[in-house]
């Protein structure tokens, strides 16, 4: 196979999601071949993603790339079920064929019969069928798991949003197009910082920005921030939306909670929406000894210590977490006696205090103590542990839901 950047020239970066569809694109073009050899090849792949990354983009390259008739399925046809059914029959009739399905969850969305339609023409074709589905879907989760078992559309592939380094080269390919280059001293790893998480559509319309502002014209340092300032409230998603960064987060809690057998079992991990999700069960519910608050301390902690350990800051993200760990440490010296009952301060009643500010000074430095003992204990484990939390981090971006034996799988217990 020819490299995946010379098969796909225009479209730049995604080189290991190139390099999966092209491998499971030249299994289809060999399907008879494999076939016979008793091989099973995807029936197709979904693409999914962030809205503007380059999916549709993917799909027209790889169209072209495999020189065979297309059949689209026109999610305004009044009838979609039947349009289903007769797309597939006239590429059924074809030597070679690809059903081409475009925004697959919204289409599910609006008429769940569709799901039904599809599951019916996937099951009637045969592993060495002339039929290859290509599909795009912007929320993985919206696809029935019925849909996507074995058998069926089985292959996932995640889009990503562009890399650092590949932001620039995709503003640097659009401003070509307007006969533009960037100014002579960008300092371009700022650039890189400056277009972190903005979609490849994004990237368009701010070079798009700049030649209109610019009439076309050489341009500052200064209008180019001007643009990406314009066009960025337009174009970014929500920092934490399916980011890696949030994935980094939550395999810390669950790296983090591993070394606590004895306190916590791990039950699910996943990314929705605005951020993600880590839920452990407790081995002995409602059992709290003083070192089961220390341990969930420390997984409270952990999220924030393995993004600054891995990508060498913490977001916003890590503020309720913070908050929970103080209060728990608070609460154990203040209320419940750690270390000892003359430690604890006595409740408030209404409109008077009992406690001195010199006494509750005393406590908040043990606090402290506390938390600092805590975070150091917690950092020690995750720099040794890193990899594990990278490998379950990019498990969870791939497949965004986790299971406890999936999570075991990656970083074992």
């Amino acid at each position: 196979m020819e490299k995946e950047e010379t098969l796909l020239p225009n479209v730049i970066g995604h080189d290991e999601q190139k390099k999966e569809i092209l491998t499971v694109i030249d299994w289809f073009k060999r399907s008879e071949e494999l076939h016979a050899k008793g091989a099973s090849i995807p029936k197709g792949v979904i693409l999914f993603g962030a809205p503007g990354n380059g999916k549709s983009l993917l799909i027209r390259e790889i169209i072209r790339y495999v020189d065979v008739p297309v059949f689209v399925l026109h999610g305004d046809d009044e009838n979609v079920t039947s349009a289903i059914n007769n797309m597939f029959g006239d590429a059924k009739k074809e030597k070679k064929a690809i059903v081409v399905i475009d925004e697959l969850d919204l289409l599910i969305n609006r008429e769940r019969r569709v799901v039904r339609a599809l599951q019916e023409n996937l099951d009637g074709v045969e592993s060495s069928s002339n039929v290859f589905v290509l599909a795009a879907a912007n929320d993985i989760e919206e696809i029935p798991d019925a849909l996507v078992r074995n058998g069926r559309l089985e292959k996932l592939i995640k889009i990503p949003y562009p890399s650092r380094e590949e932001s620039v080269d995709i503003l640097k390919k659009n401003l070509a197009k307007f006969g533009l280059s960037l100014p002579n001293d960008i300092d371009e790893e700022e650039l890189q910082g400056q277009l972190r998480h903005i979609s490849c559509a994004g990237l368009v319309s701010i070079a798009n920005d700049i030649a209109l502002r610019n009439d076309f014209g050489p341009f500052t340092v200064e209008d180019l921030d001007r643009s990406i300032y314009n066009i960025t409230d337009r174009v970014k998603d929500g920092y934490a939306k399916s980011s890696i960064v949030t994935a980094y987060h939550e395999a810390g809690h669950a790296v983090m909670a591993s070394a606590f057998p004895q306190y916590f079992s791990l039950k699910k991990l996943y990314l929705k929406g605005n951020g993600g999700y880590f839920s452990p069960d407790e081995v002995e519910e409602g059992y709290w000894p003083y070192d089961k608050v220390l341990a969930s301390i420390q997984v409270g902690l952990a999220g924030l210590i393995a993004e600054k350990i891995i990508v060498g800051y913490g977001s916003r993200g890590c503020e309720r977490d913070l908050e929970q760990s103080r209060s728990s440490i608070f609460n154990l010296i203040n209320r419940i006696g750690y270390k000892t009952a003359a430690d604890t301060l006595p409740m408030l009643g209404e409109g008077r205090r009992t406690d001195t500010w010199v006494w509750r000074h005393k406590n908040e430095k043990k606090c402290i103590k506390i938390m600092k003992q805590c975070e150091r204990k917690t950092t020690r484990y995750i720099k040794k542990n890193k990899d594990k939390v990278i490998a379950l981090a990019n498990k969870l971006m791939e497949k965004n839901k986790l299971k406890n034996s999936e999570i075991i799988a990656v970083i074992g217990g």
